[in-house]
């Protein structure tokens, strides 16, 4: 096969990866502000059942979207790493785009703080959210809150 078909369908299969993680966070902030109305629109009732299991069930959810999210994040970092070093024997410094994103990713995401603040900012946001719920539950549970 050409190298720079090869190339290409690196590209391509960043570019399908990349969309599949915005996807996957999208997800999280709808599935997250759906499930936190619901326990809205409940929490007069005082069905505790439905209070406690709303969070709880959001909590897993949003796990279960953010394993999705670091699959798609993992596979696209091995495509940019793969595309990187074909660009090295491909095309000349100065054109090498996934290679100097690459050293400018890596440098953004090096701590653990900047990829909880800001990489994995819907799932952390919309996690916050439904352990704050599930206190107020249980707050409210325990009839220390209105």
């Amino acid at each position: 096969m050409d190298a720079t078909k090869s190339y290409s369908e690196t590209c391509n299969t960043i570019r399908h990866y990349s969309n599949l993680s915005f996807s996957v966070r999208i997800l999280s902030i709808v599935q997250g502000l759906t499930l936190v109305a619901a326990w809205i629109l409940n929490y007069k009732d005082c069905n505790y059942l439905i209070l406690f299991a709303i969070p709880f069930f959001g909590l897993l959810f949003t796990l279960l979207i953010y394993k999705f999210h670091m699959g798609y994040f993992d596979a696209t970092g091995y495509f940019i790493k793969l595309a990187a070093s074909m660009e090295e024997t491909l095309f000349p410094e100065n054109f090498r785009p996934f290679y100097s994103f690459k050293i400018y990713h890596d440098k953004k995401y090096k701590s653990r703080t900047s990829k909880f603040i800001i990489l994995n900012a819907p799932f952390t946001l919309i996690s916050i959210l439904f352990v704050f719920i599930l206190l107020l539950t249980f707050l409210k549970f325990l009839n220390l809150i209105g």
